[in-house]
This record gives C-alpha cells, sequence and structure tokens, in this order.
C-alpha cells in the first residue's frame, strides 16, 4: 500500500513541474531517480506517521509552499489547453474549474512525495552535514539558488530562461552578498536573513514597477525614490499580487526551515578565516563586476530578466553610472564639426509667443491596429489643419519616466547612447547647461517659464529647469486647484493657467513649457466623479483600463480646443507646440488582441509602441505640413522654422543629421537606405559615422563640461 501510495505521489509531483522542453526532461530523468528512491526505499517511509507529524514539522510547511507553487504553475499552464477545453465542453464544467480540481489533487499527492523525498534524505546526508561549516555553505548555496528562482517566479518569467550558466551568475552574486554580511557581524542567521532579504525587497518593488510601467527596476531608479512616492497613492498596491505572496512565503518559509532545522547550532567563524573569507569575497565582486559588465542591456519590457535572469541583470545596471567616451572622441574633432554651421543668430522683430504642452501619456492607439470606439476620441486635434505642422514623433520612454522626453526636445539630445533608466535631470544636469530655453533667453531676451501642475520634488525638475535656464518654475501650489480630473488637476485648469501666465508676461517675448498631469496612470479610478465618454465598440467593459485611457485623452481634446479657441483671438503671435511624452499603460490582452502587430517586423512593431502625435499650430500664417515620423531630439527645429527664428548651429547640425537619419531613438532608427527601422547595430558605414558624430557632439554637450564647445552649446553664465 505504502509503494502504491508513493508511485502515486511520484507521478503526481513530475506532472506538476514537468515542462515540454529541454529542462523538464532533465527534471524528469531527475526526478525518476529520486522517485525511485522513494518507492523502494521503504523502511523510513513505514517510520512516517502522516496524522501526528504533519502538522508539526517545518518540513511539511515547506513542502507545502513549494508544491503550492507547483500546482499555481500548473493551473496556469493548462487552464487554457485545447484538450482541457474539449474535455470541458464533453462533461458541461468550466475548464478552469476542471484544472483547478486537478491542480489540487495532483498538490496533495505531490506534496506527500516531497516531503517524503526530505525525510528520505535526511538521514543518510546527516553525517556530512553535521559539521557546522558544511552546513552553513549548505544553507548558503540553497538560499541563493532559491532567490534567484524567486526573483524570477515574482516576474512571472521561466526559472531558467536565461540559461544555467548567467543562472550560476545571479547565483554567485546572491552567495557573495550572504558572505560579505557573514564577514561583516560574523553572525550566520543574520546574514542569510539580511542577504537574501535585499534581493527580495528588490524583487518585490520590480514586480510593482513593472505592472505600472512595464519596464524592470534598476539600480537608477533609486534616485526616483522621491518621484516615486509623489504618486504612489494614486496606484493600486492591494490587494498584493499572488506572485509577491508566493515568492515571499517560500522565501519565509525556507528561511525559518534553514533557522529551525539547519543552522540549530551557533557556529561563529574566527576572525582569521573571516578575513580569507572576505577576500573571496572580494575576488568575487570583481569577478562579478567584470562578466556583468559584458553583458548588454536590454530597455524593453522584461527582456533583461528574461535574457540575463533579473538579480544578474540588476547587477549589469550599476555600469549606467560611468560614462565613457564615443569611440573616436576629441575637442579637435568636436571643433571642426562646429565650425561647419554658422551662428547667425541676429536681431529680429519676428519673436512670437512659444507655448509648448508636453501632454501625459498623450497619444494615438490608433497607430497600433484597428481601434473603433463609439464615437471620435480626439475629433478637434484631427481637425487641426491650417496654419498646422503635425505628425507623429518618436520617444525614448513608453509607459513613463516623463522627464526623459522633456530633455530630448529641450536640448536636441537623444537618450539613444544612455543606459536604461538613466534620467538625464537626475544624474547628469547638475550645472548649467545648453537648451533651446538657454538660447532662446541669451540670443532673443524671451523669459522663460515651466510650469507643472504636481509636485516639485518629481525627477529633480526645480534644480535641472534652473540649469536648462527657466527664469521661472511653477507647481502645483502655483495652480488654483479647482478644477481636477480623477486625483489629478484636469489639463482644462493647466491651459486655464497658461491663459493667465500669458496675460501677465506678454509685454516680452514669451516661453513657456508646459507639462500636464491629468492622463496619469494607472487608469483604474472607480469614484463616480468621473464618468467614461469613450467605450470599445464589441467588447463589453474587457478593457476597462483602455477606455478609462481614452475617455482622459478625449477630455484633452475638448481642452485642446479650448486652449487654441483663446489664442486664435489674440493680437500678439503665438505659436502653440503640442505632443505627448510617451504611449501609456493598458492591459497586456489589450495590445495583444486589439492592437495588433499588422504584420509588422518585431522592431518595427516596438517602434509603434513609442510614438506619439505632435502638431505645431500659430495665429498667423504658416506653410502647412505633415511628417510622417520624425523624434523628440529634432522637434525643436520645426519650432523655430513656424516661429521664423533661424536655426542654432546644433540645431543646423541636427537638421542635416535628420536628413540622413529621419527618427531615432534608444531602440534604434529609421534607415533610408534600408526602407525600415535597423537596430544601431546594424547601421551601414555611412548611418554610423553620422550616429557616432551625434553621440560625440551630445557628450561634448553633456559631459565635457571644461571642453564644452561654446558655438555649438552656449550657456548661461
Amino acid at each position: 500500500m505504502l509503494t502504491l501510495l508513493a508511485i502515486i505521489s511520484y507521478i503526481s509531483f513530475l506532472m506538476l513541474i514537468t515542462l515540454p522542453s529541454i529542462y523538464g526532461i532533465v527534471i524528469s530523468a531527475l526526478l525518476c531517480v529520486v522517485g525511485s528512491s522513494l518507492i523502494f526505499w521503504k523502511k523510513p517511509l513505514k517510520t512516517i506517521d502522516i496524522f501526528s507529524k504533519f502538522f508539526r514539522d517545518p518540513d511539511f510547511y515547506f513542502s507545502l509552499l513549494f508544491t503550492a507553487y507547483f500546482g499555481f504553475c500548473f493551473y496556469n499552464r493548462w487552464k487554457g489547453s485545447a484538450k482541457i477545453q474539449l474535455i470541458s465542453s464533453i462533461i458541461s464544467i468550466p475548464s478552469g474549474i476542471i484544472t483547478a480540481i486537478a491542480a489540487v489533487c495532483l498538490s496533495l499527492c505531490g506534496l506527500f512525495f516531497l516531503y517524503c523525498v526530505i525525510q528520505q534524505l535526511k538521514k543518510p546526508l546527516s553525517p556530512f552535514i553535521a559539521k557546522p561549516f558544511i552546513r552553513i555553505l549548505i544553507s548558503c548555496v540553497i538560499v541563493s539558488i532559491a532567490t534567484v528562482m524567486l526573483a524570477q517566479v515574482m516576474l512571472d518569467i521561466r526559472i531558467f530562461s536565461m540559461g544555467y550558466f548567467k543562472f550560476f551568475w545571479g547565483t554567485l552574486i546572491v552567495f557573495i552578498t550572504i558572505l560579505a554580511f557573514y564577514c561583516l557581524t560574523g553572525w550566520i542567521k543574520t546574514s542569510i536573513a539580511i542577504g537574501t532579504g535585499i534581493y527580495m525587497l528588490i524583487s518585490t518593488i520590480n514586480v510593482y514597477i513593472y505592472s505600472f510601467s512595464r519596464r524592470l527596476f534598476e539600480p537608477v531608479d533609486i534616485f526616483s525614490a522621491g518621484t516615486a512616492m509623489n504618486v504612489l497613492n494614486n496606484f493600486n498596491l492591494f490587494p498584493i499580487p499572488g506572485r509577491i505572496l508566493v515568492g515571499l512565503g517560500i522565501w519565509l518559509a525556507l528561511i525559518i526551515f534553514l533557522f529551525i532545522k539547519f543552522l540549530k547550532t551557533k557556529y561563529r567563524l574566527p576572525a582569521k578565516r573571516r578575513i580569507i573569507l572576505a577576500v573571496c569575497c572580494i575576488i568575487g565582486i570583481v569577478s562579478i563586476s567584470g562578466y556583468a559588465s559584458t553583458l548588454k542591456i536590454y530597455t524593453w519590457r522584461n527582456h533583461g530578466a528574461i535574457i540575463n535572469g533579473y538579480i544578474l541583470d540588476f547587477a549589469a545596471n550599476f555600469k549606467v553610472i560611468s560614462v565613457d567616451k564615443p569611440d573616436g572622441y576629441s575637442v579637435e574633432n568636436i571643433n571642426k564639426t562646429a565650425d561647419k554651421y554658422s551662428n547667425n543668430a541676429d536681431e529680429t522683430d519676428k519673436k512670437p509667443h512659444i507655448i509648448v504642452i508636453m501632454d501625459e501619456a498623450f497619444s494615438d492607439l490608433s497607430i497600433l491596429g484597428d481601434i473603433q470606439t463609439n464615437k471620435e476620441v480626439t475629433p478637434f486635434i484631427s481637425s487641426l489643419k491650417e496654419n498646422t505642422v503635425s505628425g507623429y514623433t518618436l520617444t525614448s520612454i513608453s509607459g513613463g519616466t516623463t522627464a526623459n522626453s522633456e530633455y530630448e526636445f529641450l536640448t536636441g539630445n537623444s537618450m539613444s547612447w544612455m543606459l536604461p533608466n538613466i534620467v538625464p535631470y537626475q544624474q547628469y544636469i547638475h550645472s548649467s547647461t545648453y537648451s533651446m530655453v538657454s538660447y532662446l533667453k541669451s540670443n532673443y531676451d524671451y523669459q522663460c517659464i515651466a510650469m507643472h501642475p504636481y509636485l516639485a520634488s518629481g525627477w529633480n525638475r526645480p534644480s535641472a529647469y534652473s540649469h536648462l535656464g527657466f527664469d521661472k518654475t511653477m507647481f502645483i501650489n502655483d495652480f488654483p486647484q479647482k478644477d481636477y480630473i480623477r486625483e489629478y488637476i484636469s489639463d482644462k485648469e493647466m491651459f486655464d493657467t497658461v491663459i493667465d501666465t500669458y496675460e501677465k508676461n506678454k509685454n516680452n517675448p514669451l516661453f513657456l513649457f508646459g507639462v500636464t498631469m491629468q492622463n496619469h496612470s494607472d487608469y483604474t479610478y472607480s469614484k463616480d466623479d468621473f464618468n467614461k465618454s469613450i467605450s470599445l465598440v464589441g467588447y463589453d467593459n474587457d478593457y476597462p483600463k483602455a477606455e478609462q485611457y481614452l475617455s482622459l485623452i478625449h477630455e484633452t481634446d475638448k481642452a485642446v480646443e479650448h486652449l487654441v479657441s483663446y489664442f486664435e483671438s489674440v493680437d500678439e503671435e503665438v505659436v502653440i507646440v503640442f505632443f505627448g511624452d510617451h504611449q501609456p499603460i493598458l492591459e497586456d490582452d489589450f495590445y495583444d488582441n486589439i492592437a495588433n502587430k499588422k504584420g509588422a517586423t518585431q522592431l518595427e512593431d516596438r517602434q509603434n509602441r513609442y510614438k506619439v502625435p505632435f502638431f505645431i499650430w500659430a495665429n498667423y500664417d504658416i506653410e502647412e505640413k505633415q511628417v510622417e515620423c520624425t523624434s523628440l531630439n529634432y522637434l525643436s527645429s520645426y519650432v523655430y522654422d513656424v516661429a521664423g527664428l533661424p536655426l542654432p548651429p546644433y540645431n543646423q547640425f541636427l537638421r542635416e543629421l535628420e536628413e540622413k537619419i529621419p527618427s531615432i531613438n534608444v531602440q534604434g532608427f529609421y534607415s533610408l537606405e534600408s526602407g525600415c527601422y535597423l537596430p544601431f547595430d546594424q547601421a551601414s558605414k555611412k548611418e554610423k559615422e553620422w550616429i557616432l558624430k551625434y553621440e560625440q557632439l551630445q557628450y561634448n554637450s553633456l559631459f565635457d563640461i571644461k571642453n564644452r564647445n561654446k558655438k555649438l552649446f552656449p550657456t548661461l553664465k
């Protein structure tokens, strides 16, 4: 009877975890050996009193958490299976219920298997692991492996997606961290708890960051902690995602198991051996740093965690702190390039007021696929044709990090050569920096004002705006705070404040740069003071986030009509620039099922997720133009053209660059030679020359402050 139970439990556990892959085959083979041991090694099993020992033994709870996780994976893997669907249709029971029953039954049997395996292994291994140092070493290895696995589990990624070699390096990172704390404290339990707890905390934060912005949490995000806290109350943190509960539960169970069952005896390594261990840690850290520096950094979604493993990818991203000189960079080369462009700024009577609105998450989702709505989302903006330059522009961000779109527009630089999650406002702009603001101010005496109807602490804006040349900044306390949509100041109130600011400062040419807040994620607001006005045709509230987002954009369209209507009637010449900073984060199914790929290549489809609409409108006659797709670093040149102002030297270079490379961002560039988007490493020789020259100029502008070229990058004193 016991043998039969062992066979059933073994097969159940095998069914729970086997995957149709090489990984699944390897696991199955290993379990064949372990299962055979369980089946034929009967004597220890006969001593197990299931009813009296199970609920008093930590081994049981350790086994329970792991089998619960395997059951959870089994359910997710099979609930949509065609075979389950067929069975469901035959017996008229929902497929989800059938899969859940199967998962529970297999988990209960698998629980017995895992518990018995632990009991079987304890006796023969006990003489070997009796030595305290061996127990410590084994504990550190086990908990390091588990931490790397759980980091993947919590992100809902296959445990060994990165391959066994990179998995080893990720494990080594956690292992070295534990040993480093052990060298400092001498207490192994404290070291294990802190050393692994750090990575579990990072992994937990990562789950939330990824769910809100569809990008991974990386080291440079620590600098953005203040910004994150600003908007934290507007995101739904509860209920806590199941992956977090499972991950933290397994980690806690493992820690308790090791502390109670494995590390009972206190053991303190002598000081001399701890010094040797510290030297080993240093060697390990150097080795890890060297290897991590060779890894490719991935910016798209969770590819970094899939390809490198999250913990190893997190370590690899520490290199974003340092910035290397581009190949062939020299001050002489920069000066030669600068000499090609004339400083043609001169006195002119044509100094129109320039109002720039970067609208939070404003985008046109129709570029992603055939999206039908109950009414037109942006009827007014779509109708703008007369005295308007309009089209689409690439951004370098998707779903968040608004400040980077500001940076590209205002400076003419690109985020293309900056590593993931860098925010120049926070990491790099700490002194006077060239921008459109400083140029207009120093050459044409524009009064420059920046406004944002939210907290000043976001993205280090007050300091960055000052270094870029703004005379005045306005944040939430400078707004009436009377008209809210959801929990943010509406675009209508923002634009009314723009109008009021213009009226107070119209005696001098005004450059106003405003960043809105109304459409900020996430899109799960459910109070009665906001009603959905846009719905998707053919879907019965299947995508509430998408519909709430589209309803917000519809409100923005009304506010833009109000803004343009006002400036149509003023006597002074005014230019209004309007664009979105990035696309929103909506339901994954929405992008998969509605926003289809239209047969595009992978990179082309990816670039569609970085496109936002823009328009430049003037209340006087200008040449109308439709731009298929530019990028934010070029957009200021269009503004100078509409305003009738000569291009600054740097924009002359950008205009020439745009003729060769029409759009560029962190994902790649549009190649005229190939007629499609390409990653940078596939650029032709001529394209590489232009891209490298651009990178060199950007380095001179932002990093080589001592040798900054004053002709291309004049800054305010």
